[in-house]
């Protein structure tokens, strides 16, 4: 097997992750990590044997494709040179910082003939695989997303820290062009917002209901999808599906719940989940990998020269959702006196020249 030489942007958390993964790959050679902290390169690197880099341009003539795990910001400044340089790279969700950001690289990408995947790594989790490809068109999904704060990613709101991986999956399910948004949110932590609740209401029907907060004292990842197929409840930390679909009666039209006699309702309620709606339990196997599958999916886009499952125009699609978030979002501070509410200033960045 051609082996594809791989180098990681980023030695942090997630960063450190993809760098254990990649070195174990049959299908990768991890040949360089680089971190502007010499410390955290240096860790890392010993940790799998490669070049321990300062700057992103070293990769040039080193390596062949690359993951950009660095802060947000860094995202476009670190990934126009290397893909005019003739790198692949898998970009870490979000995409960009912002709009401009994130379609400037799409447009370099296809004009170079480069491949760009983006870290959406809930698509290529097995709960979501186990009804994605039966829901049919879906009408309706309420998504709940919490976690602990974890003092990570303070250069960005929970919008695009958490609730960008759910504006993806909605994506993913093709709702047609946003046409109204409604969003409240909670600042708890001196920073951007901590808890969002959003409203997106798309061309096509479909209503996606979606919270997310990294200010919650428990961990939760869900999603509930309704259609004319059924509803479908996915635990996408459990990895785990609950199906209900309808019965034969109920895909007939010959079921009338006011038509069963008062008599043998008693009956009937012990027997509706089954002779009305069919239930449906499902598992994934309890050893799968997202974030392997997506480095998998990536290097075979690499190998291959195809599309990855989620493209840098998916990516871009879900950064420019998310600023529309921001844009209707309306954010009460937490212990200010008559909870006024008022919108949190858009993040501004520095640049960092990395050419």
């Amino acid at each position: 097997m051609n082996r594809t030489t791989v180098a990681v942007i980023g030695c942090g958390h997630l960063g450190s992750i993809h760098a254990r993964l990649l070195a174990t790959r049959p299908d990768a050679e991890l040949v360089a990590v680089v971190d502007p902290d010499p410390g955290a390169r240096a860790r890392v690197a010993a940790a799998h044997g490669c070049a321990a880099l300062a700057e992103p341009t070293e990769l040039v003539g080193r390596a062949a494709a690359a993951v950009v795990a660095a802060p947000t910001h860094l995202h476009a400044t670190i990934s126009l040179p290397l893909l005019a340089a003739g790198l692949d790279l898998l970009v870490e969700k979000p995409l960009a910082a912002d709009v401009e950001e994130a379609r400037a690289i799409v447009t370099t990408a296809r004009r170079l003939g480069r491949v760009v995947a983006v870290g959406h790594v809930e698509r290529f989790n097995p709960a979501w695989g186990l009804v994605a490809s039966r829901v049919g068109r879906v009408t309706a999904v309420e998504t709940r997303r919490m976690a602990p704060f974890s003092y990570r990613s303070l250069d960005v709101g929970v919008v695009h820290d958490l609730l960008i991986h759910d504006i993806d999956l909605v994506l993913s399910l093709a709702p047609g062009r946003l046409v109204a948004v409604e969003a409240r949110g909670l600042s708890a932590t001196g920073g951007h917002e901590d808890a969002v609740r959003a409203r997106l209401e798309f061309a096509s029907g479909l209503l996606a209901d979606l919270v997310a907060s990294r200010i919650h004292p428990e961990a939760e990842r869900r999603a509930t999808l309704w259609s004319s197929a059924g509803m479908f409840s996915v635990d996408m930390n459990a990895r785990t599906a609950d199906c209900l679909t309808p019965a034969a009666a109920v895909r007939s039209g010959a079921f009338r719940a006011a038509a069963v006699p008062p008599e043998q309702r008693a009956a009937a309620r012990e027997g509706f989940f089954g002779a009305v709606l069919e239930r449906e339990k499902l598992a994934a196997a309890a050893d799968a990998n997202p974030l392997a599958d997506e480095q998998a999916d990536f290097l075979v886009a690499v190998r291959d020269r195809r599309a990855p499952r989620v493209s840098a125009g998916d990516g871009a699609a879900a950064v420019e959702i998310a600023h529309r978030v921001l844009d209707a979002l309306h954010t009460t501070r937490l212990g200010v006196e008559r909870g006024e509410t008022l919108p949190l200033p858009l993040p501004q960045w520095p640049r960092r020249r990395t050419g």
